[in-house]
This record gives structure tokens, sequence and C-alpha cells, in this order.
């Protein structure tokens, strides 16, 4: 119970952000399926021109199409499994490429607020101006349910500079949220870009 947790909250995090570029830029969020073809060079995938990726810290690598951006998210878990250990505190860091270099703070806030609102039992408990790293940051407070009908509250914090936006998202119970604020305080002072 307490890995579906974690893996629901984590994954709610990062699919309403990233849908934030998606939705809020007209593209709409679908995949298709195209057929593996084989190609006379290159690899096995018909894609000849890839960037290799190697995560030596989680121990997998890759390739990718160079055309494709690669996204980066870093997640921390508290050791704490929450009330009933139905799920332990999460803190999430993510970066994403914005569509275009005008899409500011204010314009990346809104299209954030635009997602989170479809969680069900949404509830806004503040929603604030503050910094990150520096930079003006905006800084939501929000609860909602989850699938599994578990009651969640979530604290996100992020701000955009040249071309990216930085989001850093703490989640857990609401009855054990305030335990590990502490934890998401000192990475939000830690935090820093370069």
């Amino acid at each position: 119970m307490v890995t579906t947790s974690l893996m629901v909250l984590v994954l709610l995090n990062i699919m309403a952000i990233t849908q934030v570029i998606y939705t809020s830029n007209g593209i709409p969020n679908i995949a298709i399926a195209q057929p593996i073809t084989q190609s006379s060079g290159g690899n096995q995938t018909g894609i000849s021109d890839v960037v290799p990726y190697n995560n030596p810290n989680l121990g997998f690598s890759l390739e990718y199409p160079t055309n494709w951006e690669k996204e980066e998210s870093l997640t921390f878990v508290s050791p704490q499994g929450g009330i009933g250990n139905r799920t332990p505190e999460v803190i999430n860091i993510t970066t994403e490429v914005l569509p275009t270099s005008d899409f500011n703070l204010e314009r990346y806030t809104e299209a954030a607020l635009g997602q989170v609102e479809v969680f069900q039992d949404f509830r806004l408990l503040n929603s604030s101006s503050t910094t990150l790293a520096g930079l003006p940051a905006h800084l939501i407070v929000y609860t909602f349910t989850d699938e599994n009908q578990t009651p969640l509250q979530n604290l996100q914090v992020w701000t955009v500079k040249d071309g990216m936006a930085y989001i850093v998202t703490y989640g857990g119970t609401p009855e054990e949220f305030d335990s590990s604020l502490p934890a998401f305080q000192s990475i939000i002072d830690s935090f820093s870009l370069e």
C-alpha cells in the first residue's frame, strides 16, 4: 500500500506539472503509437540521430532522439511511513523546458493552477508570491483525493529562468503534512540555480 500510494503521489505531481506545458500551449496530451521500423544504419528503431544518456546513480543507460528534450526529476521520500503507513511524505524536484521564450512566471502559474484544479476534491489553501533560488517564484498549497481515495496535501513552489521551469513539490497526507515541512524548507533554502 505504501509503494502504491507513493507512486501515485509522485506520478500525480509529475503529471500535473508536465501537462501544464502541453495544455497551455494547445498541444493535445495524447500519444499515437507508431510501428518500429528497421533502418539500414543507426539503431533498431530507425532513428539515426540519438544522444546517449547514462545515469550511474540509478544504474541505467539509454539513447534518445536528438530532437527530444531531456527532463530531469528527483524524488526524496521520508523515512516515516505516514499515518497507518498509508503514504510517506515525498519531495519531488522537476525541471521543464518551456515551449517559448516568453513563457514567463505569470503564464506558467496560470497554467499550473489550471492543471491542479481538476484533481478530485481539489481545495486551494494558499496561492502566493515567494522566491526560489533568489528569483521571483509562486507557491501553492492544496488538498485533493487520489484514485485510492487517500486524502493528500501538496505544497509546490516554482520559478522560471532562461526558458526552464524549476518545480519543487512536497506532498503527503494532511495529518502528517507538517511533520516534514522542516525538511522541505531546508531544501528550498539550499536550492540554487547555476
